[in-house]
């Protein structure tokens, strides 16, 4: 398509033409611009133009220099200038008009040695004789385009600042109107709202970009009533936190991003100026956020004070003060952290007890609903980093979350001792399944948030729970899931509570691993599809030893960690069973401690809720036969205690945290692999589309950069085995953006990629 800057190159051209049988050639074109018009132009015109020659300060690089140069250029003295020999050379003038030129007795010396070109060379200008200016080379009707503008200073005046950016466009769009100041402004400074915001950011200046710059103080001076040439950045800023009018836009595109830092510093500076401002703006100022911040972690601290059922009430009022302030641009900036944390403190304030006259309700309550409240808890840990917001984080917490523990590990070591629930118990079958995926530490509200990250892959999983061994540890438990359990029990002595092989041999992860393998089955990676495979993953209960209540930071990593293992197995078309040893009790500041009564002994250092009971000693607490050997018996530490102080992670004795664990099973013959456009080439109008792994999905091309944008293809097309298609497309919507989708047969969209209707 024909642009203007095209038409211009081939009119400067155009002047070297003459009449052979009655002329000599020109030596060179003179093109004087005394308005200095067409100066905007002239990088994109050296691009064009090898043989254009600019008068001005020597610059080798953009083949400009004094007249004298010029005249050694033009006849090849110049090594490293030179052009095609049939192109006449192209002298440009910026600031001199012909007549200056022309007057070889009044002409400036400097100018003299160019004053011969008049004579031998060609003049470039209109065919009245004069030299042309921008606007008449656009509009004049004895011109090449014709072009339709106002006659008014404003309007050339937004001309020379936007004329690039309009004599790149495509001459069809530009015929047709009337091209005036606004219009102009606009080709320059397009987006209002972003160019304020850049302006206000620094990152847009009139000694950056004195054009654009002009074009947005125009438009800004019209639509806003604001001129950025005579108020400053914080004049703009109380406008912007007022919202009204165009501004609510600003703001609206300023609230979308994370950036523009200087912004947020001027925000800072301001406040409120009236109640009323106070009130509909408040989201808008970072000091009335900060205060509030201040205000609400007061408040949290002194949760410390209250009763569990005062601690509730408050934090429900504490939601009603400051929930608002997550939808404000500073909680999307991290910048309101105990208001986030609020929110999950809501949840874990309103939990309810847990059933405590049955085991297997006490179980499904809180798979379905009690391990919310654990997520929570973890989840207001993890919107807390900073140690002081977490102090207040931890007050609330043992105010609200601690009891509700309490309560719930109290239920079911009480259905323990009346034997009204059973753990589980070593047994000889040996598992049907043939892929197992074992996950350290897998707790029930960390299993549930697994399934959702699973769906939004495309898997689906299925959730259900089953008693853990007892104690609660990786020793006792770990073997009682692996295809070894069958292989193994429990001595009659143990400082450990690890299991045996038939040789006598403690069940650590080597000698498992053995067993599984004499059983037939590979280790964490398997030759064969569909051999039996017992893979590990997750770091829970490592990373809770060590981390303490810092492990709430590090879950929803792990729990991608376990995603990625399950459809890396899934991918190979494997269906998987997803197993557990135990889950944990996490209290920020530490656990209530239960004193180690004489007769126990706590195995392993690291086993803070289980002691061995010698023999005929006598405890207090409750004791539970090992599941290995029911002659051994363990007390466990009562309600959610610790037998030793301190600990802020804590497993091995009896809760609902601790013994009901997640079982998954995940079918593999439903997980695609990664789905990818790899081409989407343009021929003409039609579109050739490849995807990775797309066989038989959907493609769709949407009107727009969203993918939710009007069809241009009605009904879509099916890709074939290959993942390939094409399809065409028609010309009404040429050189508009597109989005590209690939979706599945529920609609939902796996990959997607901005493109241009008919390609660059």
């Amino acid at each position: 398509m024909t642009t203007p800057l095209d038409a211009l190159v081939a009119a400067l051209r155009d002047a070297a033409s003459y009449n052979a049988a009655a002329e000599a050639p020109p030596v060179a074109v003179v093109w004087c611009d005394a308005n200095n018009d067409f100066l905007p132009l002239i990088p994109a015109l050296r691009e064009r133009l090898p043989e254009l020659l600019t008068y001005g300060d020597f610059d080798l690089t953009t083949r400009t220099g004094p007249a004298v140069w010029i005249r050694a250029a033009t006849v090849g003295a110049i090594e490293r200038v030179n052009w095609p020999e049939d192109a006449t050379p192209i002298i440009y003038l910026p600031g001199i008009a012909r007549d200056t030129l022309k007057g070889a007795e009044d002409c400036p010396h400097l100018l003299q040695p160019l004053v011969w070109y008049t004579v031998a060379g060609s003049l470039f200008g209109h065919v009245n004789g004069k030299d042309w200016t921008l606007r008449g080379f656009l509009s004049a009707e004895r011109g090449p385009l014709k072009l339709n503008f106002a006659e008014d200073a404003a309007t050339r005046e937004a001309l020379s600042h936007a004329a690039l950016k309009f004599c790149t466009r495509p001459v069809e769009e530009l015929k047709g109107k009337r091209w005036d100041a606004d219009q102009l402004n606009t080709l320059l400074a397009p987006d209002l709202a972003a160019d304020m915001l850049d302006w206000i950011d620094g990152a847009l200046s009139e000694t950056a970009d004195a054009g654009r710059f002009a074009a947005f103080a125009n438009i800004a001076e019209k639509e806003l009533k604001f001129d950025p040439r005579k108020l400053s950045r914080q004049d703009a800023i109380k406008r912007l936190a007022k919202r009204e009018g165009r501004w609510a836009e600003i703001w609206s595109r300023f609230a979308a991003s994370t950036g523009y830092s200087a912004v947020v510093g001027y925000l800072e500076l301001e406040e409120p100026a009236s109640l009323f401002d106070h009130s509909e703006n408040r989201g808008a100022y970072p000091r009335l956020n900060a205060q509030a911040e201040t205000k609400l972690r007061d408040e949290l601290e002194k949760l410390a004070d209250l009763s569990p059922e005062d601690g509730c009430q408050r934090i429900e009022a504490l939601e009603m003060e400051h929930g608002w302030r997550r939808d404000t641009v500073w909680a999307k900036r991290g910048r309101a952290p105990l208001a986030q944390a609020l929110a999950c403190l809501a949840i874990v304030a309103k939990g309810k007890s847990l059933p405590s006259h049955d085991g297997a309700a006490l179980a499904e309550a809180y798979a379905a609903e009690g391990a919310a409240i654990d997520w929570a808890a973890m989840s207001a840990l993890a919107a807390a980093p900073r140690e002081l917001d977490r102090l207040a984080v931890t007050a609330a917490l043992h105010t609200i979350y601690l009891p509700w523990l309490e309560e719930s590990a109290i239920s079911l070591q009480e259905l323990v001792r009346t034997g009204k629930v059973k753990l589980a118990s070593a047994n000889s079958s040996k598992p049907t399944d043939t892929t197992i995926l074992f996950v350290d530490g897998l707790r029930m509200d960390l299993a549930r948030e697994l399934v959702v990250l699973l769906e939004k892959e495309g898997v689906t999983a299925k959730l259900g729970w089953a008693w853990s061994g007892f104690p609660t540890v990786t020793a006792t438990c770990k073997p009682l899931v692996s295809p070894a359990a069958s292989m193994l029990s429990g001595p009659s002595t143990t400082t450990d509570v690890l299991p045996v092989s038939s040789d006598g041999k403690p069940a650590t992860k080597p000698i498992l691993y053995k067993l599984m393998q004499a059983e037939g089955w590979e280790t964490d990676t398997a030759m064969l599809p569909d051999g039996k495979l017992w893979a590990e993953t997750g770091r829970f209960d490592e990373e809770g030893h060590a981390l303490g209540s810092r492990l709430a930071d590090r879950l929803l990593a792990g729990i991608r960690d376990v995603v990625d293992r399950i459809l890396q197995l899934a991918r190979s078309g494997r269906s998987i069973r997803v197993v557990t040893d135990h889950g944990w009790l996490l209290m920020p500041g530490g656990l209530p401690s239960a004193a180690l009564d004489v007769g126990l002994v706590e195995p392993n250092g690291k086993r803070t809720r289980c002691a061995l009971v010698k023999p005929k000693a006598h405890t207090s607490y409750l004791q539970v036969p090992w599941t290995w050997n029911d002659e051994v018996s363990i007390a466990t530490a009562t309600g959610a205690r610790s037998f030793y102080a301190g600990y802020e992670y804590a497993h091995g004795g009896i809760s609902p945290q601790e013994c009901v664990v997640p079982v998954l099973d995940v079918a593999g013959s439903r997980v695609r692999q990664d789905i990818s456009i790899v081409r989407a080439a343009w021929e003409g109008l039609r579109l050739r589309v490849e995807v990775r792994g797309g066989g038989d999905l959907h493609v769709d091309l949407r009107l727009g950069a969203e993918t939710s944008g009007p069809t241009l293809i009605k009904g879509g097309r099916v890709l074939d085995e290959k993942g390939r298609t094409s399809f065409l497309v028609s010309d009404e919507h040429e050189r508009e953006p597109a989005c590209l989708v690939v979706l599945d047969d529920d609609g939902r969209v796996l990959a997607q990629s901005i493109l241009t209707v008919g390609g660059e």
